[in-house]
Parts: C-alpha cells; structure tokens; sequence
C-alpha cells in the first residue's frame, strides 16, 4: 500500500521533472522550488540527486545556457553574469569555465555596440565629458569590465566625435 507520505514524495518529483524540462535550472532552483511543494530538506536533496541522475539537472549545461542568453540577449559583461551565477549557489569553476566561452571577439564587439547605442541617445548632451561618462557609466552598468570600457570608448572616439 502506498502512502500519503510517499505519494506526495512522488508527486513533487513529478513536479520537479516538468519544471526542470521547461527550461534548464540550477540546483538551487529547484531545490528551492521542492521545498516550496512542501518536502522537507532532506527529501528534496533525494529528488534533487535523482533528477540529476536522470539528467534533468545539469549543472554545466545550465551555466552554459545562462552565459549564453545573458550575453546575447540581455547584452550583459562578465561581472554581472558571474554575479548572478553565483545568486544559483554556481561554484566558481564552473563559472569561470561558462564565462571562458564567450569570445574575445564578441565581448568587444558588444562593448562597441553599447557604447554606440547610448551614444545616439545622447544627441542631445552638448558636452562630451558628460556624454562620456553617462556613456561609459550605462556600458558598465551592464556587467563589462571598466578598463575594457574605457580602452574600446578611446578606440572610438574620433568616429563618435564626428556624429
């Protein structure tokens, strides 16, 4: 006979498998979440080994999904990206090997495309100090590195002066 118990057990990790197949999640997500259906912490690290095993959960391909959308749709640097990898409880190898798939290449490439895009919209800033810095200071808001910034606004500065 089964009971009340272990049915519930069943039902969260039915849960949790529909939930992880939606879209990839960290570990820490859906603990949490398996907390949140009601089991108790040790149950929910069990179900958690289990939907590893059965390669619902997959820590790397999850990091790698993450820096990917991160980067290529929300248009963030490295620092917010590890940031908020860390906020999934993330280890810092795993990290760091996520972030190292990025290109140089396109990294810069999405620094140029920021700094023109805020660029543009300050058309009406008659200063260029001050155009500078808010330009500057959006790019970095965005989680890239501020010697790179700074390093790829001086590269093209003699273009921006001329729009």
């Amino acid at each position: 006979m089964i009971t009340e118990a272990s049915k519930h057990f069943q039902q969260a990790k039915n849960k949790a498998a529909r939930y992880c197949s939606v879209a990839e999640r960290s570990p820490y997500q859906v603990l949490t979440k398996l907390q949140l259906y009601g089991l108790e912490f040790l149950e929910a690290k069990i179900v958690l080994k289990a939907l590893k095993e059965a390669n619902f959960i997959n820590e790397k391909r999850f990091v790698s999904s993450f820096v990917n959308d991160k980067f290529t749709y929300n248009k963030w640097g490295k620092i917010k990206i590890s940031l908020e990898l860390r906020k999934h409880k993330i280890c810092a190898y795993q990290i760091e090997e996520g972030l190292n798939m990025i290109k140089k290449s396109d990294y810069e490439s999405k620094i140029s495309g920021l700094i023109d895009q805020k660029w543009y919209k300050l058309q009406g800033e008659e200063f260029f100090l001050i155009k500078k810095k808010k330009t500057c200071q959006f790019v970095i808001s965005k989680g890239f590195e501020s010697h790179l910034v700074l390093a790829q606004f001086d590269k093209k500065a003699k273009n921006l002066l001329d729009l």
